[in-house]
């Protein structure tokens, strides 16, 4: 009996030995998990849950630092402790993206001698390309901007880091300086803040130049820029632009939002291969029915072309009273014309005394006139029917819409030496979980389905009381 208990006891030890072996080894494995994990970066170890997917780098970006070639420090200016978390965790997702990128942080505080070396002003991001010689500073504040709204209440408004990062090093890192002039005299309207920050991104110097006053358009001008003329060109502005754009000129025209006769402007138009249509387009088979009107057109895209060629069928857009255009009977010579915006069959182009014209009606297309004895591009004009298309009101209320990245592709596609990198900002903005046009789901939710769970719990209730 006392060798069974002597033989029982020590297989229990045996047994509990074995156990804590088993336990010491799972906790020294945890340790040293944990331990490894603690060094690993925290791209690796962390997910973007956030909304808008703050953290998620664009397509656009992961290209082109794919294809750095030049190394670039980033340097944090920023007392320690005082930089938005959102800041760093984006920035160590950007950096891990190219081996070409350092990020070094520097503490005016604990270091003012070694921040007074790169001539920036706290709260900032300085980069710098060593090979070029360039540097870049951007505030914090441009990375998280504020709105105020009626109460003067101040909120954060978008998270840009993406967009000012990839500009910056686009700049710090390109020795290409495009000029765009905007034209003025005609009453034209003034760009919107989101495009002329669109267009600082995109590393364009903007400036104005009145044709008539200057006497032409400036040698420097890269490309001309036309948002919606109210009042008609001279004979002479016309024969400046012309001169201009078929001695190997770029503009870019928006039609005006309100419909006027301007003959010097279609014929300019017709030059190039286009003419105006009277009266304002509507399309009855692609519009949004809860703006109240079909003169709200999604337009219809061309996939084959280059400025719109990164999106799909079912891509947004947005004009309101918009103009628009066709193809001239007769292209001129040397003239090709590509559309990459429309209408649908179902379009209408209606006058303000009621008449109406059925058809396909141009919304965006380019013009390019070539030399017949090289082929070489010599013009190149492109149109968009309306300024509604970059307005502030709209772009700013519909982010998803992809007005602004297609104004933004059709500035830069005529230059071979020059790419979209242009980020939209991502909206900080309060998203709610609410359900729109409710209707009979508020019915379901708040009356039925109640009604329906008393329901079976009185059931369940008088079958156990029977039992």
């Amino acid at each position: 009996m006392k060798r069974k208990k002597r033989n029982f006891n020590r297989r229990a030890l045996a047994r509990g030995g074995y156990l804590a072996a088993i336990t010491a080894m799972a906790v020294a494995l945890v340790i040293v998990v944990n331990l490894i994990a603690r060094q690993l970066p925290s791209h690796l170890k962390e997910f973007d849950l956030t909304d808008n997917q703050l953290y998620e780098i664009t397509d656009t970006s992961r290209e082109f630092l794919a294809g750095l070639d030049q190394d670039v420090e980033i340097v944090v200016l920023a007392k320690e402790g005082a930089t938005d978390q959102r800041i760093l965790k984006f920035l160590d997702e950007y950096a891990a993206l190219s081996s070409h990128i350092t990020v070094t942080e520097v503490d005016p505080v604990a270091h003012p001698a070694q921040a007074a070396a790169y001539d920036a002003d706290s709260n900032s991001l300085v980069v710098i390309c060593e090979a070029t010689g360039k540097t870049d500073v951007i505030s914090y504040n441009d990375i998280i901007t504020y709105s105020y709204d009626s109460y003067y209440y101040m909120s954060e408004d978008s998270f840009d880091a993406e967009g000012q990062l990839t500009s910056a090093l686009d700049y710090v890192t390109n020795d290409t300086n495009k000029v765009v002039y905007t034209v003025t005299g005609h009453g034209e309207e003034e760009l919107s803040s989101i495009i002329t920050d669109a267009i600082d991104k995109a590393n364009f110097s903007l400036s104005s130049v009145s044709p008539a006053l200057n006497g032409g358009v400036p040698e420097d001008c890269d490309l001309l820029l036309v948002n919606g003329p109210a009042t008609d060109l001279s004979e002479s502005e016309l024969s400046l632009l012309l001169d201009y754009l078929d001695g190997g000129g770029q503009m870019v025209l928006l039609l005006p939002s309100e419909y006027a006769e301007l003959p010097n402007w279609n014929a300019l138009m017709e030059h190039y291969g286009l003419t105006m249509a009277e009266g304002y387009i509507a399309d009855t088979a692609n519009y949004y029915p809860q703006l109240g009107s079909a003169f709200a057109i999604c337009a219809t895209l061309d996939l084959t072309d280059p400025i719109t060629s990164e999106f799909n069928h079912d891509t947004l857009t947005l004009l309101t009273n918009s103009l628009g255009f066709t193809q001239t009977a007769e292209t001129p010579e040397g003239v090709t014309v590509t559309p990459f915006m429309s209408t649908t069959s179902d379009g209408l182009a209606v006058t303000l005394d009621g008449g109406q014209t059925a058809g396909t009606f141009l919304l965006g297309a380019i013009s390019e006139r070539t030399d017949s004895a090289d082929s070489e591009t010599v013009g190149r004009l492109t149109v968009f029917g309306s300024t509604s298309f970059i307005s502030q009101d709209i772009l700013a209320a519909n982010p998803s819409i992809a007005n602004q990245t297609i104004f933004m592709n059709a500035l830069t596609a005529g230059f071979d030496d020059v790419s979209n990198l242009s980020i939209p900002a991502k909206s900080l903005a309060i998203t709610y979980n609410t359900i729109a046009n409710p209707g009979m789901w508020s019915t379901l939710y708040m009356i039925v389905l109640p009604v329906l769970i008393l329901l079976f719990g009185l059931i369940f209730w008088m079958r156990r009381r029977k039992r």
